[in-house]
């Protein structure tokens, strides 16, 4: 067992700040916080994940979805791999990012 420090405010800093909590078999955890109406830009994983706002606001747009899904705190969306997303921030975002990983 390991307990994670999940950052739930969003204090200053850089437009797009990336933290790796967890790596190990079978997943990956990411914290990732946009500032200042960032985004990250259409983009696909090999794998399946979630991203799950724990602060501030933002949308998640999908090739898969007729709307955005508006990113509250505490939304927890699933995509499969190869989707194609982003996110937005409104004004600004916090999503932890759980990355699906083959178990070795």
């Amino acid at each position: 067992m390991l307990t994670l420090a999940l950052q739930n405010t969003i204090g200053p800093g850089s437009d797009k700040q990336v933290a790796t909590l967890f790596a190990g078999p079978g997943r990956r955890l990411v914290q990732i916080t946009l500032r200042q109406r960032a985004r990250l830009a259409a983009h696909t994983s090999p794998v399946p994940i979630t991203i799950q706002c724990v602060a501030g606001a933002g949308t998640l747009t999908s090739t898969t979805l007729a709307t955005a899904v508006a990113l509250p705190p505490g939304t927890l969306v699933t995509l499969e791999a190869g989707e194609m997303h982003e996110v937005n921030a409104a004004p600004e975002v916090s999503i932890l990012l759980t990355q699906f990983t083959a178990s070795e």
